[in-house]
């Protein structure tokens, strides 16, 4: 069992952005760079995998109306699969924060190793389903608990860094099982860079149709 102060120390390498909550908000959006890091990141304007993630904010706000409150962290780990700390474990306490503090379902956003974490952290009690963009997979990462939550993979057909095929099999599994679980493949790399903008548009609209599942 973590005490308390273990959970401030772990959370201690992550910076939360301002959640700003609206009259019309019905949830909130947890989004997670990714990083597979081998040291730490210490500062946002230079960590790649954040800002990557910048747009992804205000594209959650514009296509859910309000209805959607986004919150861009940063963990200065590296990532969400990092030599120190323990990347799930400061996802699922962000993730009762954000409920205790709002009292919102939240919907995981995640690119690479971020959509990994927020496919494993799916299963948490607030959350309302998970969104993951180039998700680092492997074969053997588990689906049933998550049958009972919504899930969007959106992946790039020419990703060399993490594998297109292993987010389609993971879908297919867990559709197999149950799930509420969508694939959908796209044009371009891992990075997000071939129009972004098309990138901004499908995770925000995901976001959107998990929370109002939800």
């Amino acid at each position: 069992m973590t005490t308390s102060h273990e959970s401030e120390n772990l959370m201690a390498a992550i910076r939360q952005g301002r959640v700003r909550v609206g009259p019309r908000a019905r949830a909130v959006a947890l989004i997670l760079h990714g990083g597979r890091a081998v040291e730490p990141r210490p500062r946002r304007s230079r960590d790649v995998s954040y800002l990557r993630m910048l747009p992804f904010a205000p594209a959650v706000s514009r296509a859910s109306r309000g209805s959607v409150a986004p919150v861009l962290v940063h963990n200065r780990d590296g990532g969400w699969i990092a030599p120190t700390g323990s990347g799930l474990a400061q996802t699922r306490q962000l993730v009762r924060r954000l409920a205790d503090e709002h009292g919102l379902p939240v919907v995981l956003l995640g690119h690479s190793s971020g959509g990994w974490a927020a496919l494993r952290c799916g299963d948490e009690e607030a959350v309302a389903g998970s969104v993951a963009l180039a998700p680092w997979l492997d074969e053997q990462d588990p689906i049933d608990h998550l049958r009972e939550k919504a899930v969007r993979v959106v992946h790039g057909q020419a990703d060399t860094v993490c594998s297109p095929q292993r987010s389609r099999d993971f879908v297919e599994r867990l559709r197999a099982a149950g799930g509420d679980a969508t694939y959908q493949g796209v044009s371009g790399g891992h990075a997000l860079l071939e129009r972004p903008r098309r990138w901004h548009a499908l995770a925000a609209q995901a976001v959107v149709e998990v929370a109002e599942r939800g």
